[in-house]
Protein backbone atom coordinates (compact mmCIF):
# COMPACT_ATOMS: atom_id res chain seq x y z
CA UNK A 1 0.00 0.00 0.00
CA UNK A 2 1.13 3.73 -1.36
CA UNK A 3 1.64 6.04 1.41
CA UNK A 4 -0.43 8.46 2.36
CA UNK A 5 0.22 11.65 0.45
CA UNK A 6 -0.90 14.74 1.76
CA UNK A 7 -0.54 18.57 0.20
CA UNK A 8 -0.84 21.93 2.06
CA UNK A 9 -1.60 24.38 -0.50
CA UNK A 10 -1.40 27.19 2.51
CA UNK A 11 1.34 28.98 3.87
CA UNK A 12 1.90 27.52 6.77
CA UNK A 13 4.96 27.82 9.15
CA UNK A 14 7.39 24.93 9.79
CA UNK A 15 6.01 24.29 13.25
CA UNK A 16 2.80 24.04 11.99
CA UNK A 17 3.58 21.54 9.41
CA UNK A 18 5.63 19.43 11.77
CA UNK A 19 2.49 19.13 13.68
CA UNK A 20 0.72 17.80 10.47
CA UNK A 21 3.48 15.67 10.00
CA UNK A 22 3.23 13.66 13.60
CA UNK A 23 -0.56 13.42 13.20
CA UNK A 24 0.19 10.83 9.73
CA UNK A 25 3.25 8.98 10.61
CA UNK A 26 4.71 7.46 7.89
CA UNK A 27 2.44 10.01 5.08
CA UNK A 28 4.65 12.36 2.76
CA UNK A 29 3.49 15.61 3.73
CA UNK A 30 4.26 18.50 0.78
CA UNK A 31 4.12 22.54 1.26
CA UNK A 32 3.02 24.23 -2.37
CA UNK A 33 1.70 26.93 -1.50
CA UNK A 34 -1.56 28.26 -3.64
CA UNK A 35 -3.75 31.52 -2.49
CA UNK A 36 -5.63 33.71 -4.49
CA UNK A 37 -5.92 37.12 -4.48
CA UNK A 38 -9.52 38.19 -2.43
CA UNK A 39 -11.38 39.60 -5.89
CA UNK A 40 -11.25 36.00 -7.07
CA UNK A 41 -12.87 34.39 -4.40
CA UNK A 42 -15.46 36.83 -4.78
CA UNK A 43 -15.55 35.92 -8.52
CA UNK A 44 -16.41 32.18 -7.63
CA UNK A 45 -19.16 33.09 -5.07
CA UNK A 46 -20.79 35.16 -8.01
CA UNK A 47 -20.49 31.96 -10.13
CA UNK A 48 -18.40 34.27 -12.68
CA UNK A 49 -16.07 31.40 -13.57
CA UNK A 50 -15.66 32.43 -17.51
CA UNK A 51 -13.82 36.04 -16.03
CA UNK A 52 -11.53 33.51 -13.66
CA UNK A 53 -10.67 31.71 -16.96
CA UNK A 54 -9.93 34.49 -18.92
CA UNK A 55 -7.40 35.79 -16.14
CA UNK A 56 -6.09 31.94 -15.15
CA UNK A 57 -4.07 31.88 -11.83
CA UNK A 58 -0.62 30.57 -13.38
CA UNK A 59 -0.24 26.66 -12.15
CA UNK A 60 3.02 25.46 -11.00
CA UNK A 61 4.52 22.63 -12.18
CA UNK A 62 5.47 21.17 -8.99
CA UNK A 63 1.79 21.83 -8.03
CA UNK A 64 0.31 19.89 -10.92
CA UNK A 65 2.53 17.21 -9.62
CA UNK A 66 1.59 17.26 -6.17
CA UNK A 67 -1.81 17.26 -6.66
CA UNK A 68 -1.90 14.10 -9.20
CA UNK A 69 -0.37 12.80 -5.82
CA UNK A 70 -2.63 14.27 -3.26
CA UNK A 71 -4.64 11.94 -1.00
CA UNK A 72 -5.25 14.90 1.12
CA UNK A 73 -5.20 18.55 0.60
CA UNK A 74 -5.31 21.33 3.31
CA UNK A 75 -5.98 25.26 2.35
CA UNK A 76 -8.10 27.73 1.73
CA UNK A 77 -7.51 28.29 -2.72
CA UNK A 78 -7.88 25.34 -4.76
CA UNK A 79 -7.56 26.25 -8.91
CA UNK A 80 -10.78 25.62 -11.62
CA UNK A 81 -10.91 21.82 -12.51
CA UNK A 82 -9.31 20.81 -8.84
CA UNK A 83 -10.84 17.21 -9.13
CA UNK A 84 -9.75 16.74 -12.81
CA UNK A 85 -5.82 17.52 -11.45
CA UNK A 86 -6.17 15.35 -8.56
CA UNK A 87 -7.41 11.43 -9.40
CA UNK A 88 -6.51 10.26 -6.40
CA UNK A 89 -7.80 12.94 -3.64
CA UNK A 90 -9.93 11.27 -1.19
CA UNK A 91 -10.57 14.20 0.92
CA UNK A 92 -10.15 18.59 1.15
CA UNK A 93 -9.87 19.79 3.98
CA UNK A 94 -10.40 23.79 4.02
CA UNK A 95 -8.53 26.23 6.06
CA UNK A 96 -11.59 28.57 6.62
CA UNK A 97 -15.31 27.93 7.39
CA UNK A 98 -16.88 28.69 4.24
CA UNK A 99 -17.27 26.79 0.95
CA UNK A 100 -18.44 29.58 -1.20
CA UNK A 101 -15.76 30.15 -3.29
CA UNK A 102 -15.29 26.85 -4.71
CA UNK A 103 -17.44 26.80 -7.65
CA UNK A 104 -15.42 26.15 -10.76
CA UNK A 105 -13.23 23.49 -8.94
CA UNK A 106 -15.79 20.39 -9.19
CA UNK A 107 -15.14 19.67 -5.33
CA UNK A 108 -19.20 20.50 -4.57
CA UNK A 109 -20.25 18.46 -7.36
CA UNK A 110 -17.78 15.69 -6.95
CA UNK A 111 -18.42 12.64 -4.11
CA UNK A 112 -15.24 13.83 -2.65
CA UNK A 113 -15.52 14.48 1.30
CA UNK A 114 -14.86 17.97 2.16
CA UNK A 115 -14.37 19.65 5.45
CA UNK A 116 -15.01 23.37 7.06
CA UNK A 117 -12.44 24.59 9.85
CA UNK A 118 -14.03 24.15 13.26
CA UNK A 119 -14.96 27.03 14.89
CA UNK A 120 -12.49 28.29 17.16
CA UNK A 121 -12.85 31.69 15.64
CA UNK A 122 -16.93 31.34 16.28
CA UNK A 123 -15.80 32.99 20.08
CA UNK A 124 -13.97 35.59 18.78
CA UNK A 125 -16.46 36.62 15.65
CA UNK A 126 -19.23 36.77 18.66
CA UNK A 127 -16.78 39.07 20.60
CA UNK A 128 -16.85 41.37 17.73
CA UNK A 129 -20.36 41.94 17.38
CA UNK A 130 -20.73 42.27 21.28
CA UNK A 131 -18.14 45.02 20.98
CA UNK A 132 -20.03 46.34 18.01
CA UNK A 133 -23.22 46.69 19.94
CA UNK A 134 -22.08 47.98 22.57
CA UNK A 135 -20.14 50.98 20.68
CA UNK A 136 -22.93 51.79 19.09
CA UNK A 137 -25.15 52.24 22.66
CA UNK A 138 -21.86 53.97 23.77
CA UNK A 139 -22.02 55.95 20.88
CA UNK A 140 -17.97 55.16 20.24
CA UNK A 141 -18.20 55.88 16.97
CA UNK A 142 -18.95 59.81 17.25
CA UNK A 143 -17.21 60.46 20.49
CA UNK A 144 -13.78 59.01 18.41
CA UNK A 145 -14.90 60.87 15.25
CA UNK A 146 -16.51 63.69 16.38
CA UNK A 147 -15.53 64.99 20.24
CA UNK A 148 -12.33 63.86 20.28
CA UNK A 149 -10.89 64.82 16.62
CA UNK A 150 -12.86 68.37 17.84
CA UNK A 151 -11.62 68.60 21.17
CA UNK A 152 -15.22 69.44 22.16
CA UNK A 153 -16.26 68.35 26.07
CA UNK A 154 -19.53 67.06 24.62
CA UNK A 155 -21.61 64.20 26.80
CA UNK A 156 -23.62 61.75 24.64
CA UNK A 157 -26.31 60.34 26.46
CA UNK A 158 -25.74 56.70 26.85
CA UNK A 159 -27.74 53.91 26.28
CA UNK A 160 -27.72 50.30 27.90
CA UNK A 161 -27.76 46.79 26.02
CA UNK A 162 -30.01 45.31 29.06
CA UNK A 163 -33.64 45.28 27.79
CA UNK A 164 -33.01 45.22 24.07
CA UNK A 165 -33.58 42.93 21.38
CA UNK A 166 -31.09 41.24 19.46
CA UNK A 167 -32.19 38.82 16.31
CA UNK A 168 -29.74 36.84 15.15
CA UNK A 169 -30.28 34.80 11.88
CA UNK A 170 -28.17 31.86 11.63
CA UNK A 171 -27.52 30.12 14.77
CA UNK A 172 -24.13 27.96 14.39
CA UNK A 173 -21.42 28.28 16.09
CA UNK A 174 -21.44 31.74 15.83
CA UNK A 175 -24.88 32.84 16.46
CA UNK A 176 -25.19 30.54 19.68
CA UNK A 177 -21.76 32.31 20.99
CA UNK A 178 -23.23 35.23 20.34
CA UNK A 179 -25.94 34.80 22.13
CA UNK A 180 -23.95 33.14 24.82
CA UNK A 181 -22.24 36.07 25.94
CA UNK A 182 -24.96 38.50 25.11
CA UNK A 183 -27.87 37.23 27.17
CA UNK A 184 -25.52 38.03 30.52
CA UNK A 185 -26.34 41.66 29.45
CA UNK A 186 -30.40 41.06 29.77
CA UNK A 187 -31.00 41.11 26.33
CA UNK A 188 -33.69 39.38 25.20
CA UNK A 189 -32.55 36.70 21.94
CA UNK A 190 -34.69 35.86 18.85
CA UNK A 191 -33.06 33.66 16.52
CA UNK A 192 -33.96 32.05 13.40
CA UNK A 193 -32.76 28.97 11.92
CA UNK A 194 -33.47 26.81 8.55
CA UNK A 195 -33.57 23.70 10.70
CA UNK A 196 -35.61 24.36 13.88
CA UNK A 197 -35.15 21.73 16.79
CA UNK A 198 -38.04 21.02 19.01
CA UNK A 199 -36.65 22.16 21.88
CA UNK A 200 -35.29 26.24 22.33
CA UNK A 201 -31.83 26.78 22.23
CA UNK A 202 -29.51 27.55 25.42
CA UNK A 203 -29.41 31.70 25.66
CA UNK A 204 -32.15 31.95 23.16
CA UNK A 205 -35.91 32.92 23.93
CA UNK A 206 -37.64 32.55 20.85
CA UNK A 207 -36.60 30.59 18.21
CA UNK A 208 -37.71 31.33 14.39
CA UNK A 209 -37.71 29.04 11.10
CA UNK A 210 -35.89 30.75 8.28
CA UNK A 211 -39.60 31.71 6.31
CA UNK A 212 -40.94 33.38 9.33
CA UNK A 213 -38.45 36.46 9.05
CA UNK A 214 -40.97 39.36 9.11
CA UNK A 215 -42.12 38.21 12.05
CA UNK A 216 -39.11 38.50 13.90
CA UNK A 217 -37.26 41.24 12.17
CA UNK A 218 -39.57 44.70 13.42
CA UNK A 219 -39.12 43.10 17.07
CA UNK A 220 -35.18 43.63 17.01
CA UNK A 221 -32.63 46.29 18.01
CA UNK A 222 -29.61 44.99 17.03
CA UNK A 223 -29.78 42.04 13.37
CA UNK A 224 -27.29 39.76 13.32
CA UNK A 225 -26.13 37.76 10.37
CA UNK A 226 -24.44 35.00 10.82
CA UNK A 227 -25.55 32.77 7.98
CA UNK A 228 -23.81 30.32 5.38
CA UNK A 229 -24.06 31.91 1.75
CA UNK A 230 -26.23 29.42 0.05
CA UNK A 231 -29.24 30.29 -3.05
CA UNK A 232 -31.63 30.36 -0.08
CA UNK A 233 -29.47 33.04 1.53
CA UNK A 234 -28.44 35.39 -1.03
CA UNK A 235 -30.04 38.67 -0.70
CA UNK A 236 -32.55 37.61 1.83
CA UNK A 237 -32.42 40.93 3.75
CA UNK A 238 -33.54 43.68 0.86
CA UNK A 239 -35.85 46.21 1.30
CA UNK A 240 -38.94 44.48 2.01
CA UNK A 241 -37.25 43.20 5.43
CA UNK A 242 -34.96 46.38 5.79
CA UNK A 243 -38.48 48.07 5.83
CA UNK A 244 -39.94 45.99 8.27
CA UNK A 245 -36.71 46.61 10.89
CA UNK A 246 -37.25 49.56 13.44
CA UNK A 247 -35.66 53.37 12.66
CA UNK A 248 -33.47 53.15 15.80
CA UNK A 249 -32.40 49.05 14.88
CA UNK A 250 -28.96 48.46 13.44
CA UNK A 251 -27.55 45.88 11.39
CA UNK A 252 -24.51 43.24 11.84
CA UNK A 253 -23.53 41.45 9.39
CA UNK A 254 -20.21 39.00 9.58
CA UNK A 255 -21.69 36.35 7.69
CA UNK A 256 -21.54 36.95 3.41
CA UNK A 257 -21.78 40.55 1.29
CA UNK A 258 -24.27 38.95 -0.77
CA UNK A 259 -26.99 37.54 1.83
CA UNK A 260 -27.64 41.61 2.02
CA UNK A 261 -28.62 43.42 -1.31
CA UNK A 262 -25.55 45.97 -0.81
CA UNK A 263 -28.32 48.98 -3.15
CA UNK A 264 -31.22 48.35 -0.79
CA UNK A 265 -28.87 48.54 2.35
CA UNK A 266 -27.33 51.81 1.23
CA UNK A 267 -30.63 53.44 0.50
CA UNK A 268 -31.87 52.45 3.58
CA UNK A 269 -28.80 53.65 5.98
CA UNK A 270 -28.96 56.78 3.60
CA UNK A 271 -33.21 57.59 4.01
CA UNK A 272 -33.24 56.01 7.71
CA UNK A 273 -35.10 53.32 7.23
CA UNK A 274 -32.29 51.83 9.89
CA UNK A 275 -30.12 53.42 12.49
CA UNK A 276 -26.61 51.95 11.17
CA UNK A 277 -24.98 49.26 10.56
CA UNK A 278 -21.43 47.28 11.17
CA UNK A 279 -20.52 45.73 8.04
CA UNK A 280 -17.27 43.17 8.22
CA UNK A 281 -18.07 41.42 4.64
CA UNK A 282 -19.52 43.12 1.13
CA UNK A 283 -20.60 42.04 -2.26
CA UNK A 284 -17.62 42.91 -3.86
CA UNK A 285 -14.80 42.88 -1.54
CA UNK A 286 -11.90 44.05 -1.10
CA UNK A 287 -14.66 46.73 -0.70
CA UNK A 288 -14.07 49.72 -4.13
CA UNK A 289 -12.59 52.96 -3.10
CA UNK A 290 -15.94 54.26 -4.48
CA UNK A 291 -18.43 52.65 -2.55
CA UNK A 292 -20.57 55.22 -0.48
CA UNK A 293 -20.56 52.73 2.55
CA UNK A 294 -16.82 54.18 3.48
CA UNK A 295 -18.04 57.73 4.11
CA UNK A 296 -21.46 57.02 5.54
CA UNK A 297 -21.71 58.33 9.70
CA UNK A 298 -23.67 55.82 10.41
CA UNK A 299 -21.78 52.76 9.27
CA UNK A 300 -18.69 51.07 10.62
CA UNK A 301 -16.52 49.28 7.80
CA UNK A 302 -14.02 46.46 8.84
CA UNK A 303 -12.41 44.48 6.11
CA UNK A 304 -13.54 41.11 6.91
CA UNK A 305 -11.78 41.02 9.56
CA UNK A 306 -13.60 39.55 12.95
CA UNK A 307 -12.40 36.37 12.02
CA UNK A 308 -8.57 37.22 12.46
CA UNK A 309 -7.90 35.96 15.12
CA UNK A 310 -4.19 35.64 16.17
CA UNK A 311 -1.90 32.99 15.11
CA UNK A 312 -5.10 31.97 12.87
CA UNK A 313 -3.11 29.60 10.92
CA UNK A 314 -1.29 27.90 14.07
CA UNK A 315 -4.67 26.85 15.14
CA UNK A 316 -6.26 25.87 11.90
CA UNK A 317 -3.05 23.62 11.34
CA UNK A 318 -4.03 21.87 14.32
CA UNK A 319 -7.45 21.41 13.89
CA UNK A 320 -6.56 19.75 10.43
CA UNK A 321 -3.96 17.51 12.80
CA UNK A 322 -6.68 16.33 14.96
CA UNK A 323 -8.93 15.42 11.76
CA UNK A 324 -6.10 14.00 10.03
CA UNK A 325 -5.24 11.94 12.72
CA UNK A 326 -8.91 11.01 12.88
CA UNK A 327 -8.88 10.00 9.05
CA UNK A 328 -5.82 7.95 9.48
CA UNK A 329 -7.70 5.91 12.40
CA UNK A 330 -11.30 5.47 10.04
CA UNK A 331 -12.79 7.34 12.47
CA UNK A 332 -15.70 9.96 11.46
CA UNK A 333 -14.29 13.43 10.64
CA UNK A 334 -15.63 16.48 12.01
CA UNK A 335 -17.15 19.44 10.42
CA UNK A 336 -18.32 17.37 7.54
CA UNK A 337 -19.83 20.24 4.70
CA UNK A 338 -23.58 18.86 3.56
CA UNK A 339 -22.99 19.88 -0.05
CA UNK A 340 -26.82 20.05 -0.38
CA UNK A 341 -27.04 22.29 1.58
CA UNK A 342 -23.76 24.07 1.58
CA UNK A 343 -22.25 24.52 4.34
Amino acid sequence: MSPLNVLVTWSIDDESMASIAEAAPGATVTRVPYIEEEHRRDLRRKGKLQELAENPTLISPKLQVALADADVVYGLDYPVGLVDMAPKLKWVQMIGAGVDHLQGTGLMESDLTVTAMGGFSSRSIAEYVISQMLNHVKHMKRYIEEVARQRTWTRLPMDTLMGKTLGIIGLGRIGSDTALLAKPFGMRILASKRTPSSELPANVDQLYPADALREMLPQCDFVVLSVALTPETTRMIGEAELRLMKKDAFLINVARGAVVDEEALIRALKEGWIAGAVLDVFEHEPLPPESPLWDMPNVLVTPHASAAVARYAYHAAQFFARNLRRYVAGEPLENIVDKSKGY
